[in-house]
């Protein structure tokens, strides 16, 4: 089973789990930790608190916003624990596609999401137009 914490500055975190559920439904192991948004600058004990709720026989898989943020420097913390995994960059695509293949060994969905997510980062304006095929 897997437990996923999407991690952000401010209210990114919601923001996007709100878009992730407008397209894929509802999603009961997603929650959004914004930081910072309760007038408390030290995130610590929340950080804390989230790392240890985690049950025994679930990967936790936190996304964070930024690396080398405030936020993943936190989380990274705890990566030497077993089951807990910290990934940097968040976006939409990435979280669909951790979505969709949860299935799958962490380690491997997580790798697989970052490769997918990283192709749809592109200039569109340096995209060649899409050449209509002669069938």
């Amino acid at each position: 089973m897997k437990h996923f914490v999407l991690a952000s500055h401010g209210n990114f975190a919601a923001g996007i789990m709100d878009s992730l559920e407008l397209i894929m439904g509802p999603q009961s192991n997603f929650e959004a930790f914004c930081a910072y948004r309760d007038g408390k600058n030290d995130i610590k004990d929340r950080v804390r608190a989230i790392v240890d709720a985690k049950k025994p026989e679930e990967d936790l898989i936190i996304v964070t916003d930024v690396f080398r943020g405030s936020v993943n420097n936190e989380f990274m913390n705890y990566t030497d624990r077993s089951g807990i995994y910290v990934i940097a960059g968040m976006n939409l695509a990435l979280l669909l596609e951790l979505q969709v293949n949860q299935d799958m060994d962490s380690v491997t969905m997580i790798r697989a999401a970052i490769r997918s997510a990283q192709e749809t980062i592109l200039f569109c304006n340096e995209k060649s137009e899409v050449q209509d095929e002669d069938f």
